[in-house]
């Protein structure tokens, strides 16, 4: 595919997605990038399913973790995703098994968790839009 039959493809599919962003600019980035990964995937043309296809992989947001959404003690959760990126498997794991959870320090936006475990206190700061019931 030459890099002009790239730049058509993707503002095609930037036209159908600035509505879903708000923002042209944005969307020529997602579409681009969705352009490339699928040119070097080997693809010459791009036809009108494999169109729908990429619009709808950019639109909907995709979920990879079934589980529940937040380590709930009493009236306070965290969410699950946010401990997977913060904490270390021990760490995770140790918090799992807590039996307290509590916010120890806030600022303007963020709080710091206290996970209080039989091994210890671990800590780890939440943004305090995604805590619940802190």
């Amino acid at each position: 595919m030459s890099k002009r039959n790239l730049m058509k493809q993707a503002h095609k599919l930037a036209k159908e997605l600035v509505e879903k962003v708000g923002d042209y600019m944005i969307a020529l980035k997602l579409a681009l990038k969705k352009i490339w990964a699928m040119a070097k995937a080997g693809r010459k043309k791009m036809s009108d399913t494999a169109f729908k296809s990429a619009l709808y992989e950019l639109t909907h947001k995709k979920r990879e973790y079934n589980g529940p959404e937040f380590l709930w003690v009493g009236r306070q959760g965290v969410p699950l995703w946010l401990m997977e990126k913060n904490l270390d498997q021990a760490e995770m794991q140790g918090a799992m098994l807590a039996y307290n959870i509590y916010a120890e320090r806030y600022t303007e936006k963020a709080a710091l968790i206290v996970f209080e475990t039989d091994f210890g206190n671990i800590k780890m700061w939440s943004p305090k839009s995604v805590i619940k019931g802190f």
